[in-house]
């Protein structure tokens, strides 16, 4: 049966679910405003033949609220996890800024992953000039009302329009860091593309960060694209859970 975790993390606590199954642990990391509700799909086709652990990001879902909503904060929390869990060197499963953090604890913790599959995400370019970082400001100030009902079922961010809006720009900015961290990788890494535009941006400007991977897959001969979706960015998780599976299925493979 799984078991509901509160895990102290900084000046806040995380809220996290560990489900019951076999070797390797999967450890799922969420989209930027996403909550560990967006894995269920995935998680009921994995059948418990693996162990499972997701938890809500700060702020999100039913964890706590933070001072500190920074990638590298993000990065940290996954320790966290790892630790609360008592997990040995897990899959981890980013889509979206998931997929970022990952990617970056990864590299700062050699041997402590046994695989990546990043979905839609963690693309090693940087897209926002100061043009673009206003323009995400306004979209979150737009999207404000509707975050907020949302947080309030448990579905998103309870974060001010502001604190939203860094979080995206930030993470764009730490993509475009990530070519030296693909080539350090030490584990099996696959992405899972998407394909069509995301919210704020067209399908010409997801296609130039998704041409991205290719920067990924040179840098390492250890980074691979398993398969592309014809998915949107948001629907990959919900419409697309048996490549996923998939792609979780080839790392451990890999890493065995």
């Amino acid at each position: 049966m799984s078991r509901q975790l509160m895990i102290p993390a900084a000046d806040t606590r995380l809220y996290a679910v560990d489900a019951p199954g076999g070797t390797p642990a999967l450890l799922f990391l969420s989209g930027g405003f996403g909550t560990v509700q967006n894995w269920s799909r995935v998680i009921r086709r994995l059948d418990g033949k693996y162990r499972t652990v997701r938890f809500d990001a700060r702020a999100r879902g039913k964890s706590g609220r933070s001072a500190d909503y920074s990638v590298q904060g993000a990065v940290d929390d996954i320790g966290r996890v790892i630790d609360a869990t008592d997990i040995e060197r897990p899959i981890l499963v980013g889509w979206s800024q998931g997929a970022t953090i990952a990617v970056r604890f990864a590299t700062q913790h050699p041997g402590r992953v046994g695989g990546l599959v990043l979905i839609d995400g963690a693309y090693p370019i940087a897209m926002f000039d100061e043009a673009g970082k206003q323009k995400v400001r306004a979209q979150f100030r737009r999207l404000g009302w509707i975050m907020r009902i949302l947080a309030a079922l448990g579905r998103s961010a309870r974060m001010s329009p502001a604190e939203s809006a860094n979080v995206v720009i930030e993470m764009d900015a730490v993509n475009g860091e990530l070519a030296p961290d693909f080539a350090a990788l030490d584990c099996p890494t696959v992405f899972v593309v998407g394909t069509g535009a995301h919210s704020g941006a067209t399908e010409d400007e997801m296609r130039t960060v998704r041409a991205a991977v290719a920067e990924a897959e040179e840098s390492n001969e250890r980074v691979s694209v398993f398969a592309t979706t014809p998915h949107k960015h948001t629907q990959i998780l919900n419409k697309a859970p048996d490549t996923v599976v998939a792609a979780i299925e080839h790392v451990i493979h890999e890493s065995s």
